[in-house]
């Protein structure tokens, strides 16, 4: 419903940058990079902080693998601007593992191991995860250590900046109401400012006007939950689990005729939860017992969602053919859809609107940590980029 937003956030710092000296590859076996030519470069220096050029190098090629991945070129004039991005994030990052303490491993444990899993999870294979990092211009261990580099500087800020932001219970309940959050009280603050000022034009006070209310608008579609359904299902899966290929042809074949079986022996009255537990290759078999529930915009492939929302009450679908496999499925439930009851998201409220608060403090955070360390950028053009103005929501 709410996705949270975290300055350092460990599905997209951990790609891009937090690279380790011990990292940086020997330069043998591969293409030489300008390092090599002319020597390790140091960019940036302050106490405790030395980023060097292959730092730098190895960050810009994991975030553009990143992008590539995921069908989003970057133009090259914009490559000075992420690498001045990039190098911030490296000066910081390693400031902040500097500060770490005792009880920041333990809190950076728990949230690297819990973001690995998840990682892994949503996966189809453990070969597939790592095809996924390859394609990200990542090793295994390059990512298990990225991981738990930032988990380390994320239990930092948490100690140092999230811990000291409080949200008050009416500004919980603001958001419910009426949509408003951190972002529309600054610019209802704005918006009363430029009211009574007779020089500000009617035109801008409407704009901001209309941007407040889309906000409060999209805020508010946030709490809407969307019809969903909740369904059993059998599955059987014709590609092999472990190279995603598909089956034989004959295996296939074999698949088919077992799984139809198992739909009129369903149709014929059979307990379909059974049938399920006994003949579904699901992984997730042990702890759904088949049963999912899910709307039309869940990650589920679509042709097992139309046919999943095209059934009534405790109809049978026929046999659905996805990228993956057979699946029949049963409909157990329809969930009309409603806005959320205040009771079980008012702790998401509440976290959405502490990290709203934690991206207003970040700006003066980081500034304040590479002011006390003495940070010094070496290199004219990232130096340049980096007196900008720290952007503030």
């Amino acid at each position: 419903m709410l996705r949270r937003v975290i300055s350092i956030s460990l599905c997209g710092a951990l790609l891009a940058g937090g690279v380790n000296a011990a990292e940086a590859p020997a330069a043998t076996g591969r293409t030489p990079k300008l390092s090599d030519l002319f020597g390790d470069e140091v960019l940036a220096r302050g106490k405790g902080v030395e980023v060097k050029r292959s730092h730098l190098e190895e960050a810009f090629v994991a975030f553009r693998a990143n992008l590539a991945s995921r069908g989003q070129p970057m133009p090259e004039g914009q490559r000075t601007t992420q690498e001045a991005q990039l190098l911030q994030r490296l000066i910081v990052t390693q400031i902040l593992t500097n500060r770490v303490t005792e009880p920041d491993r333990v809190v950076a444990k728990g949230l690297a191991e819990k973001f690995m899993t998840e990682a892994r999870k949503n996966a189809v294979s453990e070969d597939a995860f790592n095809r996924q990092l390859k394609a990200m211009g990542l090793s295994p261990e390059q990512f298990n250590r990225r991981v738990v580099e930032q988990a380390l500087a994320e239990a930092v800020i948490q100690r140092e900046v999230t811990s000291t932001i409080t949200i008050s219970d009416a500004h919980v309940r603001e958001f419910y109401g009426t949509g408003g959050d951190v972002l529309v009280r600054l610019m209802q603050a704005d918006l009363e400012k430029m009211v009574k000022d007779p020089a500000a034009a009617p035109a801008l006070i409407a704009q901001l006007k209309q941007r407040v209310d889309d906000i409060r608008k999209t805020n508010l579609a946030r709490l809407e939950q969307p019809e969903k359904v909740r369904i059993s299902h059998v599955f059987v899966a014709t590609i092999d689990r472990k190279t995603e290929e598909p089956l034989p042809e004959e295996q296939r074949r074999f698949k088919r005729q077992q799984i139809e079986k198992i739909r009129q022996r369903a149709l014929a009255g059979e307990d379909f939860s059974k049938l399920a537990q006994e003949f579904s290759e699901d992984r997730g078999l042990k702890q759904t017992k088949g049963e999912y529930t899910f709307s039309r915009e869940d990650s589920f492939s679509p042709e097992f969602k139309s046919a999943a929302f095209s059934l009534s009450p405790g109809q049978i679908s026929d046999v659905v053919t996805t990228p993956i496999g057979l699946h029949v499925v049963k409909l157990l439930e329809k969930i009309p859809a409603k806005k959320a009851e205040f009771e079980k998201v008012s702790g998401d409220l509440k976290e959405f609107l502490t990290q709203q608060e934690l991206q207003r403090a970040m700006p003066d955070y980081f500034a304040r940590l590479i002011k006390e360390a003495s940070v010094e950028i070496l290199d004219p053009k990232y130096k340049e980029l980096a007196t900008a103005e720290p952007k503030k929501i």
